[in-house]
């Protein structure tokens, strides 16, 4: 019998990292059923071990391009590992993982002209990632995002395809990777059209609570409140917990603020941080103020929906440094509740969780999400 470079490929990433019994496996269900399809789905496991995510990656990279296996090899070679780093992470005070799709490289690189330009220079104060999805059906879009990682050597690509039904599960991936590579001390998640004020952000991380922090923009309802996921920071400790929770109960979401809130209904003591600096609705580029302002920083600390020329206009006049720090104000003259039930969602934002060990798939589609910026028709 002859194998392609494909199972090459395979057999010699299992031999490099997997256990004997994991080798075993492999052989028996790929090459005595190489005519079964594969039902594994697009995102690893809670299991801490690389062979696990790659033959995920493998299974899915397929469905790029199933006879080019130049592709096969650069893609895998491409994607990000879990692999601890150890005594030899580096520590910083915070890590930013700006989260985006392939397809949005304007946004990428109106960020890298802007507020990116203040994660360079302090190497123990901040490290900048973008974090996408690598297994990409489309080829093109592929090949472009391969490039752009090579030239700008500051995306991260996950073994996800895209699509809306896997925002919970990039949010796993992200901080698995994370505490895998890193020594934090706060981790931010933001969306790839959000304004940032890093400088404000780094000179003030010293004086909040080093323990249980939750931070950003929080939605409150009568019964019910949760944090938007466009902008979240967290303290290690929080992290740690996500990641300690139990295999075989942990639940995972299609929407990564939903997920977020039903791993912290579990933690006790957490300090919960409304920012009124961050503005999240209606999207900045829609709000006139945001077409004139001067010295944003001043007033804020972030805004959502940041599109094109309103990213370069708030950059050019964001007059970013350390200004007085407030109090974190009592949650509770906010909202009358930090409880969360997924329940009281309707429409395309109701949805069950899953344990995470089974990699669920919530049918929604791998189009891109759009979000606002489509809506207003532009």
């Amino acid at each position: 019998m002859i194998y392609n470079k494909k199972r090459v490929i395979i057999v010699a990433l299992i031999f490099a990292s997997a256990p004997a019994w994991m080798v075993f496996a492999y052989f028996t269900i790929t090459f005595h059923n190489q005519e079964r399809p594969s039902e594994l789905q697009n995102a690893p496991t809670l299991a801490n071990t690389a062979p696990i995510v790659i033959m995920a990656a493998l299974k899915n990279q397929t469905e790029i391009n199933d006879t080019d296996d130049s592709d096969v090899d650069e893609t895998l070679h491409q994607l990000i590992d879990f692999k601890d780093l150890g005594k030899d992470k580096r520590a910083v005070l915070l890590l930013i993982i700006v989260s985006t799709a392939t397809a949005r490289f304007e946004r990428r690189q109106a960020i890298r002209e802007t507020w990116w330009k203040h994660c360079s220079g302090n190497q123990t104060q901040v490290e900048c990632v973008f974090m996408t999805d690598g297994l990409i059906t489309d080829q093109i879009q592929h090949n472009l995002i391969l490039k752009e990682k090579d030239k700008y050597k500051d995306i991260k690509l996950q073994p996800l395809k895209g699509g809306r039904g896997w925002f919970g599960f990039r949010f796993l991936n992200q901080i698995k990777w994370a505490v895998a590579k890193f020594n934090f001390q706060y981790l931010l998640r933001i969306d790839d059209d959000y304004f940032l004020c890093p400088k404000r952000l780094l000179s003030e991380l010293p004086l909040r609570p080093k323990q249980n922090l939750v931070w950003g923009f929080f939605h409150c309802q009568a019964r019910n409140t949760w944090v938007d996921d466009a902008f979240m920071i967290f303290s290690e400790d929080v992290i740690q917990k996500f990641l300690a929770q139990n295999e075989s109960s942990m639940l995972c979401h299609p929407q990564a603020d939903q997920q977020v809130m039903l791993w912290l209904s579990s933690i006790l003591n957490i300090t919960y941080f409304h920012d009124t600096r961050l503005h999240h609705q209606p999207p900045a580029s829609y709000v006139p103020r945001f077409s004139h302002i001067s010295n944003v920083c001043d007033s804020h600390l972030g805004a959502h929906g940041a599109y094109g020329e309103t990213m370069y206009y708030l950059g050019l006049r964001a007059n970013d440094n350390a200004k007085d720090v407030s109090a974190i104000p009592d949650f509770a003259k906010f909202c009358k509740t930090t409880k969360f039930d997924h329940r009281a969602f309707r429409g395309v934002w109701r949805h069950e969780p899953q344990p995470c060990k089974d990699n669920p798939a919530w049918d929604l589609g791998d189009k891109m999400w759009f979000g606002k910026e489509v809506v207003q028709g532009v």
